[in-house]
Order: C-alpha cells, then structure tokens, then sequence
C-alpha cells in the first residue's frame, strides 16, 4: 500500500512549520504522531521567516509542541461515549493551548497527563502564541498538543 499525505502546523520552538506529512498507508494522523517515529517527513515544508518552501524537512518529533490537522486529515480520534470533558489549559514555552480534553468518566486530567510522553487531542481550542512583536489569539476546532514537551497543566473547570 502507498503512503497517505496530511497537510499540517506544526508549532515548534521556532515557530510555525507548515507542510505535508507523510503516513504509512491506512494510518490516522493521532496514532502516527504516537508512534515512536524519532523524524517527521515532510513535504513542500514552509519554515518561519523563510520566503521561499523547502522541498523536503526530516523534523525531530521532540521538537513538535502543537499539531494543527488539515481539513482533510484522517485523525484517529478516541470516543469516549460516557466521557467528561475537562476545560483545560497547557503551557508551553512561547505559548498555551486552551480547550477541551475528552477523558473517559472516572479519568483525572493529573492522572492521564503526568507521566505521558504522547501526543493528546484538545478540543474547542484558543491558541496563544508568545509572538513579536504583539501575541497571536487564534481558534482551533482541534490540535494535538506533545504533553512531554508541555511545562504544565491546569483545569479550569473540575467536574
């Protein structure tokens, strides 16, 4: 089978990188991002500042904070049927991420998040990017947030 193609932001320490990410065949993006892969194929890849696309960027997966699907992604979400969504906030350096986090009933944000090293879906989200010269504010339906490479949690609203 031949590899599928998502087009994707990438917040990283450096700022915005958008491109085309290369997946094996029939894999949604959210299993992919967890997969172990140490690099990130890309594709048609535009860097911050840069005025001109690259044809080919092999990024360290540890270097991804933020994941903004296309519209178009195939996502590999988990239902959670009698889930709780949690309001939450994640801190990372240069920005947040404030949305929603879906958790099975019974399941505590703390719990889920504080030894996690995956990738996690954030629903309904307001993106603060730490720009210059004034910050970024910008709505998401859904990103993938690296919760190894946040530096803090926080719910808003407890259930």
């Amino acid at each position: 089978m031949s590899p599928s193609a998502t087009t994707v932001r990438l917040f990283t320490p450096t700022g915005w990188v958008i491109g085309t990410m290369h997946l094996p065949a029939d894999t949604a993006l959210l299993p992919f991002l967890n997969s172990g892969e140490a690099f990130f194929r890309m594709t048609n890849v535009s860097l911050p500042e840069q005025p001109r696309t690259i044809p080919f960027l092999a990024l360290q997966r540890k270097a991804v904070l933020i994941v903004v699907p296309g519209e178009k992604a195939l996502l590999g979400l988990d239902e959670h049927p009698q889930g709780v969504r949690h309001e939450v906030a994640c801190l990372f350096s240069g920005g947040l991420v404030m949305g929603t986090l879906p958790l099975p009933k019974g399941v505590r944000v703390s719990d889920e998040l504080m030894q996690s090293e995956r990738f996690f879906a954030i629903e309904d989200c307001t993106l603060g990017i730490d720009a210059s010269p004034e910050p970024i504010m910008e709505a998401e339906e859904l990103v993938f947030v690296h919760a190894a490479e946040m530096f803090g949690v926080a719910e808003l609203e407890p259930e």
